[in-house]
């Protein structure tokens, strides 16, 4: 019975809703039809003021001008009087409302007006000649009626007919008293031809009027539901920003103690167990990398740096990277250059063939993966192919969707996030490469990246020999390290001293200003963060520390922030920017170039 209950009270609400949608159609269309008549108005006046005049004038010859004089008075309040009632009529209607506009319409009523106007100028000669003022003045007089009908006719069937049919009487008898007596079949005639055509147009205006109505109100409703969806995106997008950074500043602290733990305990019983926890360190690392990139490649901070390259070089280090793991999942990899060369950003390229390649292997169980390369008249075709589970058509277009696993009902942590394809399209479009892919379930897949030829000719294969010049010692020098979280401090100050540097801590703008005043000489390199609390932020803080050097102290800046604006703003301060979690060998590398 309850359910019963909630059934019926659930379709009088549909009901009932749907009564107020008609309701609000019909206000809707009335406001629109006084709104109609308001713009045809002038045309009104003039159709009937024109016979009406010359009525007037043939019915005293006498006082002619002054009948005329006080007729176009007439005609004057009678405007007057129609617009503002008019006017005030249309302002109460919504100003939502659609202005409506039928060119068809208003032709066919323009038609009218020639016509009647037409007519009109045969008036002498009706005058002269009773037989033909009988044979026209019933066609003039369903002419004009007629145009007042069609202008009223928006206001509704009863206001069309009352206006017409006193119209037609008072036209009729103003017109030609003399034949009203003869005349009547042919004035009862025009008066029912103006009423259908009145009824008919107004019949024709309410169903184009409704239609317009309904559609403007399905096209509010799906702009409602893209606003809703654009803010519900914007929400997730700053929600995953703002937990990405809370989450990003332990994993950083993390990082840094577990790799300054593991240089103590090289060689001991207890270095399996760290490396352990900096593989999962590097795990979590490669996952918020992921996030990053794809929040990177969104906001437009990663731009292209094009070079003439051979494609045996990029294979070679694409084998190096990828060939244990195909090894350990018992698969071949194989790669086939051609010899051939490209025009192209080395290191984004590395990076759209690497997604590609770690994919494959992913969902590849026995046989293997070739790389290859092929030329056509336009394009340097580079393809990888596959003898994976393959892809079902309907998922073809689903795959390089954010967090999408392919043949996953269920997330799996072992095959990753699921941004690898992602970050092959944004990559793709970011160069200007199409990206196809083919599949064929249980075969295999492949994915083909065309890459515009640039009218280079192609460079000869050859080998070129690996660096093993060593690196000289580095002297001591000093980091001013300038980051609100103490975790990150005390981490990156025993990173630091263990690398041989001399560094200088502090937790603010303010703190890293007096440390500089406090000494001798000015830090050789500065390592901020961007957020420094509430008080002014890493590049008010560099800024601040290279006005007192009165020199340009190089500057790394650091950041777990991934939201478009701050990345954007990070990248256009000019400094070298490293993202939190930061690996530890990457930050060494970075300090080797600054201060070598």
């Amino acid at each position: 019975m309850a359910v019963a209950g909630a059934v019926a009270e659930n379709d009088e609400a549909v009901q009932e809703g749907r009564r107020r949608e008609r309701r609000a159609i019909a206000r809707r269309l009335q406001d629109a039809g006084f709104d109609e008549a308001w713009s045809h108005w002038p045309w009104l006046l003039t159709a009937v003021a024109v016979p009406l005049v010359s009525a007037l004038l043939r019915g005293a010859p006498g006082t002619g001008l002054v009948v005329w004089v006080f007729g176009v008075i007439a005609l004057a309040v009678g405007c007057v009087f129609t617009a503002r009632t008019l006017s005030r009529r249309g302002s109460r209607s919504d100003s939502s409302r659609m202005a409506f506009s039928d060119r068809e319409g208003r032709r066919l009523l323009y038609l009218q007006a020639a016509g009647c106007l037409g007519l009109l100028s045969l008036h002498p000669w009706l005058a002269e000649s009773p037989g033909a003022r009988g044979l026209l003045t019933g066609p003039l007089l369903a002419a004009t009626a007629a145009v007042v009908g069609v202008l009223l006719a928006p206001m509704g069937r009863w206001a069309a007919v009352i206006a017409v049919l006193p119209a037609s009487e008072g036209l009729a008898r103003l017109f030609d008293p003399s034949a009203r007596a003869g005349a009547g079949p042919v004035w009862f005639l025009a008066a029912a031809v103006v009423g259908g055509l009145a009824l008919l147009e107004h019949h024709r205006w309410q169903r184009a009027k409704r239609l317009l109505m309904e559609q403007d109100l399905q096209v509010s409703t799906l702009e409602q539901d893209r606003d809703g969806a654009i803010r519900a995106d914007q929400e997730k997008s700053r929600f995953l920003a703002i937990a990405s950074h809370d989450l990003r500043q332990p994993v950083h602290a993390l990082g840094l103690f577990a790799a300054s733990l593991e240089r103590r305990l090289q060689g001991t019983e207890e270095e399996p167990l760290i490396r352990n926890v900096m593989r999962s360190i590097e795990g979590l690392e490669r996952s918020f990398n992921a996030m990053l990139d794809i929040s990177r490649l969104d906001a437009g901070t990663v731009e292209p740096n094009l070079q003439h390259f051979t494609l045996r070089d990029l294979f070679r280090r694409l084998h190096m990277h990828y060939a244990g793991q195909a090894e350990a999942a018992g698969l071949g990899l194989r790669f086939s250059p051609g010899g051939k060369s490209v025009t192209s950003d080395p290191q984004l390229l590395e990076r759209i063939l690497g997604n590609l390649i770690q994919n494959a292997i992913k969902y590849t169980e026995e046989g293997g993966v070739v790389v290859v390369a092929r030329s056509t008249a336009t394009h340097l075709n580079l393809e990888v192919w596959d003898t994976g589970i393959g892809i079902k058509s309907s998922d073809l277009p689903r795959i390089f969707a954010e967090f999408y696993q392919v043949g996953q009902s269920e997330r799996s942590r072992t095959q990753g996030l699921g941004m690898g394809l992602a970050i092959v399209k944004r990559l793709a479009h970011l160069l200007g490469y199409r990206l196809m892919v083919a599949s064929r379930p249980g075969r295999g897949t492949m994915f083909r990246l065309s890459i515009p030829l640039g009218g280079l000719p192609e460079i000869p294969e050859f080998t070129t020999a690996a660096d093993t010049v060593p690196m000289p010692v580095m002297e001591p020098r000093s980091v001013l390290v300038i980051d609100d979280e103490e975790p990150i401090r005390i981490g990156l100050q025993l990173l630091l001293e263990e690398w041989g540097y001399e560094s200088i801590i502090a937790a603010t703008a303010a703190e890293a200003a007096e440390a500089v005043r406090t000494r001798a000489e000015p830090p050789d390199l500065i390592l901020s963060d961007l957020h420094l609390g509430d008080g002014p932020d890493g590049i008010a803080a560099i800024r601040s520390v290279r006005e007192l050097c009165r020199m340009e102290v190089p500057a790394i800046l650091v950041t777990g922030d991934t939201s478009r604006e701050e990345l954007r703003r990070a990248t256009e301060s000019g400094h070298t920017v490293l993202f939190k979690p930061l690996q530890p060998r990457k930050l060494f590398n970075a300090l080797r170039g600054m201060v070598s």
